[in-house]
């Protein structure tokens, strides 16, 4: 096994590229919507390979059963049933729920 870098430098550059691929996934998407997954790929075996955890807003932007890159009302389905945000994944139908986070409501006054 890979011995675990040592250096918080490259960590950083792991996020920074991270963000980068999802970026030109998102860019990429409305021509070459297969370039977007692999962009996504890279992303995943980036954050895997440097132990970091992809954040939360770009996680939601891919499916976790097939890693198809979502966007909504082209490839993804979002409904709110119960309390949760339920995202379709038009590629494989998988159903993935996230809780809502609602404000709260007795800070403001």
């Amino acid at each position: 096994m890979k011995q675990k870098s040592k250096n918080p430098a490259t960590k950083k550059i792991a996020r920074e590229r991270i963000s980068v691929l999802f970026e030109q996934a998102r860019q990429a998407f409305t021509a070459h919507p297969e370039r977007s997954n692999h962009y996504v790929e890279l992303a995943r075996k980036i954050a895997m390979r440097q132990r970091v955890r992809i954040d939360r807003d770009l996680r939601r932007q891919y499916c976790h059963h097939c890693y198809a890159f979502l966007v909504p009302g082209s490839n993804m389905r979002v409904r709110v049933h119960r309390g949760n945000v339920v995202v379709t994944c038009g590629s494989c139908n998988k159903k993935t729920r996230y809780r809502v986070v609602r404000p709260d409501a007795g800070t403001e006054q």
